[in-house]
Formats: C-alpha cells, structure tokens, sequence
C-alpha cells in the first residue's frame, strides 16, 4: 500500500455503513459475548476493592481515636474530629503490616482475595482474546477505511481475512515492542519512580500509541519490527502521537475505574461502560491510529 496515495475522511468513514457494521462485529466478539463468563471477577474485583477502601477508613480511624484519646481536651479544642462510623473501640484488631484494622474485615478481605484468585484463569484467557481480536478487527477496521476511500463495493469478508491473514506477524510485531518499550522504562524507572503514580501515569500516556501504531506500520510498511517507523511518526506528528496516547490512558482509567465499583454501579451499568470503553479504543485504535500515522511528514 503506498500511504501517499491513501487520503481518509474520518467523518465520512464513521457514516460508512460498511464500517459501523464491522465496529458493532468488533464489540460483539470481543466484548458482547464473553462478559457473562467475567461477571465473577468484576464482582470479586470490586469487592476486593471495596474491603481494601474500608480496611483504610478503619485504620484511619483507629489511629485518630487513639491519638485523640492521650489528650482528649487539647485535641478537641484544636477541632480534631474522628471518623465515628469506622470505629469500633471494643473490637479486634490485627496489623497488617502497614494497616491497623478490625480482625473481621481483614478475614473478609483475605477471603474476598481468595475468590479473586480464583477468577484469575479466566481473565488470563479473556485479556488473551481480547488482544487478538484487539489486532484482528483493528487490522480490518484500518483496512475497510482505506478500501472504502477508494471506493470499495465489497463486503466485509475481504478486510476480516486480511486481518485474520496478517495476526501472527501482528503478534509478532506487538512482542518487539513490548520488548523495546520494556528496556526503555527500565531505563528511566528511577525518575518514573520518583513521580510515584503521576510518573507512571506519564509513561503509560507515553508508551500506549506505540502498541497502537504497530498496526499502520504493517499495514503501510509491513515491517514486523516497526520501532523506526513509530519514532518517526511520533517525532513527525508529536500532536496527533500524544493526543492517541491521551486518548487511550483516559480509556483504560475508566474501565479500570468502573471495575473496581461493580457493587456500586451494577453490571448492566458496568457492561455500558466496557462496551463504550471497547468503542472507543477500536476507534482511537483504528481511525485515530490511522490518522496519526497518515498525518507525520515521511
């Protein structure tokens, strides 16, 4: 494919019935039919979640009622008020090391971890299959908008087989980078650290369009190893790389937001949620992907 030739409307394309046929395909494999076999682990997620909030409301409680309790006059007087709804002045506690709590949310809390554990396989196989179909239907959603900018008249059978027909060099392809962006926050873990969660924050906002871009830099240049390719996009169109990398972050915070308050929102809400995130991301994966790529100067 030569890439000068290629020129995309992204408005016309999100009308295109071809591509809004195969995008709601995409959700419906990817995320439609396997989340009745995950509904255990977000359950249990949120649960875990939920115990470790409570754990730290009871230890910040506990330690504020003690302090208050060497010298109740002065404190008080100085308007320190304690948290009355998470202490429980006759009960057990236990430390856990960096947390002092009540002995009986801590074994809800080890329990709740047990049950989680126990859903771990499950995820291993659900987060295998999502990153295939990930690269399968982003392959064939890039594919469909360039044939459609053409002047496609086909069906959906041609893009499906050609991402189907490119997925072992597209897994190959995201290992290398994987491996390449792993020895590059192994060199800068130290300053990453120092900005605890912020820093980590960065990186990933950083590092999340490279595994984007692999998918144009096949298309267009069918390089398995496509680290040159991504520098020079990301240093051709600096805007468009880290608003993919905005995008993206912003997108997985929330799903992984949504997980941890199951209990609170509910499932169905939950399943609206991942399945707009899952939206998003095969967009930003496949048009925004694209237009970035298209968009650096060769």
């Amino acid at each position: 494919m030569i890439m000068d030739t290629v020129e995309v409307n992204l408005v016309d394309t999100l009308r295109n019935q071809k591509f809004i046929s195969l995008l709601l395909l995409a959700l419906l494999v990817t995320y439609v039919l396997p989340f009745p076999f995950m509904t255990n682990f977000f359950h249990d997620y949120s649960r875990v979640k939920e115990l470790r909030d409570d754990m730290i409301k009871e230890h910040n409680a506990i330690v504020c009622h003690r302090v208050l309790e060497t010298d109740p006059d002065f404190f008080s007087s100085q308007g320190m008020k304690c948290n009355d709804k998470y202490y429980r002045p006759d009960e057990e506690t236990v430390s856990t090391g960096e947390l002092l709590v009540y002995a009986d949310t801590y074994g809800k809390y080890l329990e709740a971890k047990r049950e989680l554990r126990r859903d771990l396989p499950g995820l291993k196989v659900f987060a295998i299959l999502v990153f295939l179909l990930s690269l399968w239907f982003g392959y064939s959603l890039i594919d469909l908008t360039v044939k459609v900018s053409s002047g496609y008249e086909g069906g959906l059978l041609g893009p499906l087989l050609a991402g189907l027909h490119s997925l072992p060099a597209l897994v190959a392809s995201e290992a290398l980078v994987f491996a390449a962006m792993f020895v590059l926050l192994t060199v800068f873990a130290v300053p990453i650290a120092l900005f605890g969660p912020v820093g980590v924050l960065v990186a990933g906002f950083i590092v999340s369009p490279a595994f984007t871009l692999v998918i144009p830099a096949y298309y267009f240049a069918r390089r398995v190893f496509p680290i040159g390719e991504i520098w020079r996009v990301a240093r051709g169109n600096p805007g468009g790389y880290l608003s993919l990398g905005l995008g993206l972050s912003v997108v997985e915070i929330l799903t992984v937001v949504a997980m941890g308050y199951t209990l609170s929102i509910g499932l169905g809400v939950l399943f609206l949620v991942i399945l707009a995130a899952g939206a998003l991301h095969y967009l930003l994966g496949s048009l925004g992907s694209l237009w970035v790529y298209l968009g650096h100067s060769p």
